[in-house]
């Protein structure tokens, strides 16, 4: 009985020390912090969507220690592709994370609530290796297109919050984010001021931009029914 009671303690003396050493060890997480960010947008009201290509970089010697590198945007964001120095590039799609994770801590830890419509994609050290200076990206997506809704002065409106994260975000710091949207010429973009428009061949192009930082809210609206 002396000796199983002694085998028993044994053993569990080496789980114990097997989960002191497990827990050493956690993968870490990193943000992805561009300075600048252009957005490439395209309205179809016929497919009911905004097409979009963000593109951005940042500095190689930005990057913290990390084995992992992430940016979060909202889920009805349809991701169609991603390059990462122009090469072809897939996410992962990382769950169960708390700020602890992330070095440093994470500054927005409301971002990872299991009730959070906000998600995190990750990308492993290895792709983000470049012999640059600098690591540029290139992400595509699409968004659906709410209703529009109706104004006082009988035109219609749509609009996104920056803090619903419809672009890859950056939550470190301040960000300049440029924005140039392509319509028919009865729309017109506003940032917090009209945006400054120009038409061809029956094309508009929109460009504007606006500062961001975590904490600030912008509304890039959309207005319909006029020329």
């Amino acid at each position: 009985m002396r000796k199983y009671l002694l085998s028993l303690l044994f053993v569990l003396f080496v789980l114990y020390l097997a989960a002191q050493d497990t827990g050493k060890y956690q993968i870490k997480f990193g943000l992805i912090s561009a300075p600048v960010i252009s957005l490439d947008m395209r309205l179809s009201n016929e497919l009911r969507r905004i097409y979009v290509t963000a593109d951005f970089a940042i500095a190689r010697d930005s990057l913290k220690a990390a084995d992992y590198y992430s940016f979060f945007m909202n889920q009805d964001m349809q991701l169609t592709q991603i390059f990462i120095n122009g090469q072809l590039t897939s996410p992962t799609l990382t769950t169960n994370l708390q700020p602890e994770h992330f070095n440093p801590l994470l500054p927005v830890p409301a971002l990872l609530d299991t009730s959070s419509v906000i998600v995190c994609y990750s990308f492993r050290q290895a792709m983000l290796s470049s012999p640059t200076d600098s690591i540029s990206f290139r992400v595509k997506y699409w968004m659906p297109l709410p209703e529009w809704q109706p104004t006082v002065d009988r035109l219609n409106v749509v609009g996104f919050l920056s803090d619903h994260y419809w672009y890859p975000r950056n939550i470190e710091t301040y960000s300049t984010v440029n924005v140039k949207l392509q319509s028919s010429s009865n729309y017109r973009l506003e940032l917090e001021i009209p945006c400054l428009a120009t038409d061809k061949s029956g094309i508009r192009t929109h460009r504007g931009c606006f500062q961001d930082f975590a904490g600030k809210s912008t509304f890039l609206k959309i207005i319909r029914g006029l020329n």
